[in-house]
């Protein structure tokens, strides 16, 4: 059994400045190991249910903590994460939802030696360096967009998008002008909002379903904290398990395997299952020091968890903002793979009932 929780969702305050980073934690440790793990905080506290929010206020459980992240339990084959800077977040949406069906007009892959990614990663750079407050009314405006639909919200997302482009300087408008261009692609844009396409839940726990199964090499099943994203997503990764046939999608360092092997999915609510609040554990630690990261602020408590075997680990993925852009410096240099949007939506035609059911959500 895989266990599952996440921290750091604000739900449709994507642009939450006080929780600027998104973590999605998962753990294999059977009942006799979570006993093991949570011994050191089970016994300072009588607590029926443990949440880091709460036991990182005292100083006695902030050890118990560090404890359990440095025992001989903590390894790589065990735990597993994927965080999310969510502003970054956005400015990958900008891409794969705005600039990918202009230039897939045009007969260019973006996803194909990390394009997209470095394009991301410029957004980023330029939008928090030289754009700023412009930028984040770009960015406030895109999130209301896609989540209200309508065709107000567009026009006025569109309109910041040119202010800035009229704005900037010469050598920074190239990159706006595809996002412009995505007005004559609007129908087939919008069509694909609903209220968690900004969500990075399902993609996370994709990439995570990737590592298990290389892990397991077979169908494993699924605990996950009590989480409104993924039980509205269950039909979709009903699809992406049970509809795709067996191959590798991706490019360079990115390709994953589909289908998914997950043998059966559960919602539980962490007051039931010790082991979910272990995830929870996990999570939020992880997320207090990406939080901090973001923030570009540290305290001791944050130097003591980054200390411990858990941060160690390296088996980890990130949506994080950086100075890469080239495929050299992405390790996207190798040209072969296959367009998973493409994978998917051939998928879709043979099996439409399905997929419908999965998309039909709006």
């Amino acid at each position: 059994m895989i266990y599952f929780d996440e921290a750091g969702n604000s739900g449709g305050n994507l642009l939450d400045k006080n929780q600027p980073t998104f973590v999605l934690a998962s753990h294999n440790f059977t009942a006799d190991e979570t006993a093991k793990l949570l011994a050191p905080i089970k016994a300072i506290s009588n607590a029926d249910e443990l949440h880091f929010k709460n036991l990182k206020k005292f100083q006695k459980f902030r050890n118990a903590i560090v404890e359990i992240f440095n025992h001989e339990l903590i390894k790589s084959d065990r735990i597993y994460h994927y965080f999310a800077h969510k502003q970054f977040m956005v400015a990958i949406q900008l891409v794969d939802q705005l600039i990918e069906p202009v230039l897939y007009g045009e007969g260019i892959d973006i996803y194909q030696y990390g394009s997209n990614l470095a394009t991301a990663n410029m957004l980023h750079i330029l939008g928090t360096v030289a754009w700023k407050t412009e930028y984040d009314k770009v960015c406030e405006l895109f999130v209301k967009w896609v989540r209200s639909r309508s065709h107000h919200d567009c026009v006025e997302f569109y309109e910041s998008v040119i202010g800035l482009q009229q704005s900037t300087q010469p050598e920074f408008k190239d990159i706006l002008t595809p996002i412009i261009l995505s007005t004559q692609h609007l129908g087939t844009i919008t069509s694909n909002f609903d209220k968690y396409t900004l969500d990075a839940t399902l993609s996370c726990f994709v990439d995570h379903c990737n590592f298990w199964a290389k892990i397991y090499g077979k169908p494993f099943d699924i605990t996950f904290d009590n989480s409104k994203q993924i039980d509205y997503w269950r039909d979709m990764i009903d699809f992406l398990t049970h509809s795709l046939p067996t191959a590798e999608v991706g490019y360079g360092s990115r390709k994953h395997k589909y289908p998914l092997l997950v043998n059966s999915l559960k919602i539980a609510a962490s007051h039931d299952s010790e082991s979910i609040q272990l995830a929870d554990l996990f999570a939020s630690s992880l997320n207090y020091i990406y939080t901090n990261w973001a923030k570009e602020k540290e305290d001791d408590f944050s130097k003591r968890l980054q200390a411990t075997e858990l941060f160690k680990l390296t088996n980890e993925n990130k949506m994080w903002p950086t100075k890469k852009v080239t495929p050299e410096e992405l390790d996207m240099t190798e040209p072969s793979g296959v367009n998973a949007l493409d994978f998917i939506a051939n998928a879709a035609t043979i099996h439409r009932e399905r997929y419908d059911k999965a998309r039909n959500k709006k």
